[in-house]
């Protein structure tokens, strides 16, 4: 594995995924099949609890798509002349597909927000279980409608889960971006940690090491149930019924 594009590591149970490098820090399909292999081989290990993700540039969780990718892509789809009607079936490519293993893997996934997290990065971070932002000079949101665009990788289906749709609605059509404080007001992430700015105290944050010891969070889940539904609601359960 190019450790430009992706690096992991595994201590007592945490399995920390670190994308992109000083080098590096964009989205491509190298780095998608990267970050899909390593979440398909944490979600079949028994011995990972926890996955954190984070960013490998100082300043940055990621930044976006590889831009000279998408045009490529772009051109590719105008020259076949390609048309899709309404009711065709949607083919996701590598983000879409470690995105679902974010929301489906048996187990928390974790965006350690370490830095600048704006349009397909603050996406990805929204397919994961939890958000925690470190505190910092730098933007979370997506800034699409700014570019007469809107989110095109989940965006405008996760935040409105995870906000609800006013507030999300609002976000998505004025394109603002937030910074960690801000986001964590308004629900996007949890409180920013009091930690310096580094990658090393997300293998050892307080809720990765509380999560780890949680027995429930690594039962058995049934076929029929998506695995990260089935943990939270046991969860819920258990709260409520408390």
């Amino acid at each position: 594995m190019n450790a430009d594009v992706l690096t992991t590591k595994v201590t007592d149970g945490i399995a920390l995924i670190t994308l992109g490098s000083p080098k590096r820090i964009y989205f491509d399909a190298e780095m998608g099949d990267a970050l899909t292999e390593a979440l398909e081989g944490f979600a079949g290990d028994a011995s990972v609890r926890v996955v954190v993700v984070t960013g490998g540039a100082p300043g940055y969780f990621n930044r976006h798509f590889h831009i000279p990718a998408l045009i490529e892509i772009a051109e590719s789809l105008r020259a076949s002349g390609r048309q899709w009607p309404e009711n065709a079936t949607y083919n996701g490519g590598f983000f879409d597909k470690a995105m679902a293993l974010c929301e489906s893997m048996p187990k928390p996934v974790i965006a350690a927000i370490s830095g600048t997290a704006l349009a397909g990065a603050f996406e990805f971070a929204l397919a994961c279980d939890l958000r925690i932002a470190e505190d910092g000079e730098y933007l979370i949101g997506l800034p699409e409608a700014e570019l007469g665009l809107l989110p095109g990788a989940g965006g405008t289906q996760r935040l409105p889960r995870t906000i609800g749709m006013p507030a999300a609605l609002m976000h998505i059509l004025m394109g603002k971006a937030l910074s960690p404080r801000e986001a964590e007001r308004k629900g996007w992430c949890t409180k920013p940690s009091a930690a310096k700015p580094s990658i090393a105290p997300w293998r050892s944050h307080g809720a990765c090491r509380r999560i780890r010891r949680n027995r429930l969070l690594t039962s058995s889940v049934s076929s029929a149930t998506p695995p990260r539904r089935r943990w939270q609601r046991d969860w819920h359960s258990k709260e409520i019924s408390s």
